[in-house]
């Protein structure tokens, strides 16, 4: 036997070896095969997702795709979230565990078929049970606002802002809900927590707890753990650390040096219309009751200077006013777990939360209550 023939023999066997290896469930690695018919590139991007909250993905290879479209490769890697890229611009998300061989095929016009991951196909259930819940319960209550505004119905169209506001919760919780149900211990869990807030704390503790008795040693086990532990920072009881950021202009201040009684905090945006509707409300509150000792710390996550200025004007928002113009990037908003807007907290002298998240009506009776 030539030398080259006995060499590609020994190849042969040992890709045998290895993807028959990888097949079985204990074994720490997985399988990426496809076809697809209509790539512009002879490779598809690989990259391991490091951070769901910040989005942040680090490169790992580059799958070669021969001339027919076909790819084929084998990672040890441990389960984790991964994202492929093919194009330079269409991204797939797939949730892989051990042991898995995702298998790709179709065609990038259409939609791909993705099979061999039962926690992708979790994914792709979340996924679609996410956007039926969120057309349902708050883009319907947008579409009905769009339509109003030609009518200039303002008092009815900040009543909806409120019930957006309210839907969204009920939406969150539904989320929640269908993970605990649904998702078991699967590794599509780590995407969900993005949307994770306090409110479903119990719920999704319970989920964490039975994740990390699944997979104990897994990097993302320990991100779900810390999520957690932030959820908890911002729950009824817990106490709010001092919290200091510049004013618009440019002076800092402290939130100890300006607590109430009871302050509001209020994380907000320029561009987020459900924040803007509840400023006629925030100034209605403050006028009554900061004389007695109720506070507002406004915290802007906006990441336009300009625009936010202009909103302080036009919405009349004469209590502290802070901001970084970072965005969700602000460090207090990433210390908080903060993820949507409007966000608030209501805070007693010594900064333990009393309430959080109460918007409109149901804002107004807590601080009447609180001074009646």
């Amino acid at each position: 036997m030539k030398l080259t023939n006995y060499l590609n023999l020994l190849t042969i066997l040992f890709l045998t070896l290895v993807l028959n290896g990888c097949t079985t469930k204990n074994n720490n690695s997985f399988i990426i095969s496809g076809n697809i018919s209509d790539l512009e590139t002879d490779y598809i991007i690989l990259s391991e997702v490091k951070d769901i909250q910040s989005k942040k993905a680090l490169i790992i290879d580059t799958l070669k795709v021969d001339k027919r479209g076909k790819f084929d490769a084998v990672y040890f890697l441990e389960p984790n979230i991964y994202n492929l890229t093919f194009n330079s611009n269409k991204t797939l998300q797939l949730a892989i565990n051990k042991g898995q061989h995702i298998k790709i095929n179709g065609s990038l016009n259409d939609d791909l078929i993705v099979s061999g991951s039962n926690d992708t196909q979790l994914l792709t259930d979340y996924e679609t049970f996410r956007k039926n819940s969120l057309n349902r319960l708050v883009t319907s209550v947008r579409d009905r606002i769009k339509n109003l505004k030609q009518d200039g119905n303002e008092q009815l169209i900040t009543s909806l802002r409120t019930l957006e506001v309210e839907n969204y919760k009920i939406h969150l919780n539904e989320l929640a809900q269908f993970i605990k149900d649904t998702m078991g211990t699967s590794i599509a869990i780590y995407p969900t927590s993005i949307r994770w807030n306090n409110e479903n704390l119990e719920t999704l503790g319970q989920v964490v707890s039975n994740f990390k008795d699944a997979h104990p040693n897994l990097e993302i086990t320990n991100k779900l753990v810390k999520k957690i532990e932030l959820l908890k920072k911002t729950s009824i009881g817990s106490s709010i650390s001092n919290i200091k950021m510049p004013d618009q202009f440019n002076k800092l201040i402290n939130l100890d040096t300006i607590k109430g009684k009871y302050t509001l905090i209020d994380f907000w945006a320029s561009w987020c219309p459900p924040c803007r509707a509840e400023s006629k409300l925030l100034n209605k509150l403050y006028n009554d009751y900061n004389s007695n000792g109720f506070e507002i710390y406004g915290i802007s996550l906006d990441s336009n200077k300009e625009r936010w200025l202009k909103a302080l004007k036009t919405d009349n928002r004469t209590w502290t006013n802070v901001s970084t113009v970072e965005g969700f990037k602000t460090a207090v908003a990433i210390e908080y777990g903060i993820s949507s807007l409007p966000t608030n907290y209501i805070i007693d002298r010594e900064g333990k939360i009393i309430a959080s998240n109460l918007h409109g009506e149901k804002l107004a009776a807590f601080i009447k209550k609180l001074y009646n």
